[in-house]
């Protein structure tokens, strides 16, 4: 009898070990490729929509999770032919409703594919409220911009009639009694600089929402209660200081590497997070480029993951739900009156008709580069740090600009900041060789 006993523990065991190490099917794998850089997929989305007139069905491959409500923003766009940012990187899959394969369509780093189909092929079958299949793209070199992808998803699948769940809503609380740590490269001109520091804040909020701050440095900047200025001018050694929203979006990103000869620049475009989470008091995920970036001829990539905690949102930075609800609302369609006009709804101007093509410079100006995703200006002088603040000081006045807090003019680095109207400048100057390099970081002037 206890010889059978045994026996029923051992067969219970066994289907037991079979039960634990079966693998769940993973919602998305694959890689997409754009311009040699390579960037890995671990979520995905699927939903049934109306595109160019027709039923179809939408997969979205990504690296975060995919919010309900950008499904919703996404089925709206839809029906008008628009496209819709899910979050960089990602890969759109278009289908028939009958699983025939339409078009794709990406963005990764500072590039966005529109409607390609090439030689791409998919399939992909349906069961049991799920879709499962894959898709793959030939690299193709022929077009501006080489790429190519090779996914497979298995995913619930969002019928029609169906509403996105909505994202749960996340509530700051204490912070979480974790070490923080931060591991991997981050190298500039092929020189690695071993990031041993991080720390995690809230900021100002950014565009209506809020915003977290992480500040990666070489030495400990802890004793610093907003160590992000200084380590932007490389006090702390190595350092990269990243502004990303609940999300795992990055609006801001400084870079600080003792091997640069231009230290502490901007650079937002070609950097993304991966695996972020927000949540339980801390903030965890990675940081990284996709490989090595160029910013005036230096380079730099970084490929790091990363922990810290997170405490509550002090009030002079939370956001009232007043504001999100009006940021997030969608503007109201165009109405026709009696004539045949269109009425457009008031909108509030970004500045006073001032556009950024039309900001002050110096009279020497050169290497000037607007970058327009991220609304900043960058150029360089022949003349020192000193004679560059006098001039612009002096060239802003005329053009209306007033201080915004007293100026601090160092001859290592200064900082100018203006206001006019609703519009806002803050501008670094630092040495470079033997003139000087500005970077003037803008809000609410009209790039178009």
């Amino acid at each position: 009898m206890a010889k059978k006993f045994f026996h029923l523990i051992a067969v219970a065991s066994v289907f037991g070990a079979v039960s634990l190490f079966a693998e769940e099917p993973k919602p998305a794998d694959g890689t997409l490729t754009i311009e040699k850089k390579s960037y890995q997929f671990t979520h995905a989305v699927a939903f049934e929509t109306t595109i160019d007139g027709e039923e179809g069905v939408v997969v979205v491959m990504s690296r975060q999770s995919v919010p309900g409500e950008k499904v919703k923003e996404a089925r709206e766009k839809d029906k008008e032919g628009g496209d819709t940012d899910f979050g960089r990187p990602f890969l759109k899959l278009i289908f028939k409703k009958t699983g025939e394969f339409k078009y794709w369509s990406a963005a990764a780093g500072g590039t966005t594919l529109g409607r390609h189909s090439g030689k791409a092929t998919s399939e992909f079958k349906t069961q049991n409220g799920r879709i499962t299949g894959k898709a793959n793209q030939p690299m193709e070199t022929e077009g501006m911009f080489p790429s190519g992808f090779d996914v497979h998803f298995d995913v619930a699948l969002l019928k029609a009639g169906d509403a996105p769940p909505p994202t749960v809503k996340k509530t700051p609380g204490p912070a979480a009694n974790v070490p923080p740590s931060v591991t991997g490269p981050f190298k500039g001109n092929g020189k690695d600089a071993k990031l041993a520091f991080v720390s995690a804040r809230w900021g100002e909020p950014f565009d209506g929402k809020p915003g977290i701050v992480l500040v990666f440095t070489e030495k400990d900047h802890s004793k610093v209660k907003k160590p992000d200025f200084d380590a932007a001018f490389g006090k702390f050694g190595s350092a990269l200081v990243i502004s990303v929203f609940e999300d795992g979006r990055i609006y801001g990103c400084q870079v600080a590497h003792s091997a640069h000869k231009k230290q502490g620049f901007s650079s937002v475009g070609n950097i993304e997070t991966d695996g972020f989470n927000f949540a339980d008091g801390k903030v965890e995920g990675g940081i990284t480029t996709n490989g090595q970036q160029e910013f005036f001829g230096e380079t730099w990539d970084v490929n790091i993951k990363f922990v810290a905690p997170l405490g509550e949102i002090p009030k002079e930075f939370q956001v009232p739900e007043s504001k999100k609800e009006e940021k997030s609302a969608a503007t109201p369609n165009a109405k026709s009156d009696a004539d045949g006009e269109d009425e457009q709804p008031a909108t509030k101007p970004k500045t006073a008709g001032l556009k950024a093509k039309e900001l002050a410079l110096t009279k020497d100006a050169t290497e000037v580069e607007y970058q327009n995703t991220v609304e900043h200006v960058a150029f360089k002088s022949k003349s020192n740090v000193k004679s560059v603040c006098a001039e612009l000081a002096a060239n802003l006045k005329a053009q209306g600009w007033t201080n915004d807090g007293p100026d601090l003019i160092q001859l290592q680095s200064s900082i100018l900041k203006r206001k006019r109207g609703e519009a806002t400048l803050t501008i670094f100057v630092k040495p470079d060789g033997g003139g000087s390099q500005v970077q003037m970081f803008t809000e609410r002037l009209s790039w178009e």
